[in-house]
């Protein structure tokens, strides 16, 4: 598996398995958006020969108050608190996304 995976992995709980993952970058930093049975993770990925990963994001689904179809590849999230975010994907449009999220969110 590769690295930022593995470090996703390690922030999950009992039984809890990635089931998506989407390159793209969340709040304009680059990295993987993944969304596991219970949550929505973030992994930032930096440097250009020797990439570092580091988890910025974890947001449990009953935390996502709104998601929000800006364009074709991008979207906002706004938790119950109010706090927005965005992602934006450079390959899968957000509706795809935007579906994953709301079938895993159930």
């Amino acid at each position: 598996m590769p690295k930022w995976y593995d470090l996703a992995e390690k922030s999950l709980k009992g039984e809890e398995e990635i089931q998506k993952s989407y390159p793209g970058k969340f709040d304009g930093i680059g990295g993987y958006l993944m969304l596991s049975d219970e949550k929505l993770l973030f992994v930032k990925e930096e440097g250009f020969l020797r990439k570092n990963y580091s988890l910025i994001q974890e947001m449990p689904y009953e935390k996502i108050g709104k998601i929000a179809h800006e364009d074709d590849y991008t979207m906002a999230l706004t938790d119950v608190e109010g706090d927005k975010h965005k992602f934006e994907t450079y390959e899968i449009p957000v509706k795809i996304i935007e579906e994953s999220i709301k079938e895993l969110k159930e």
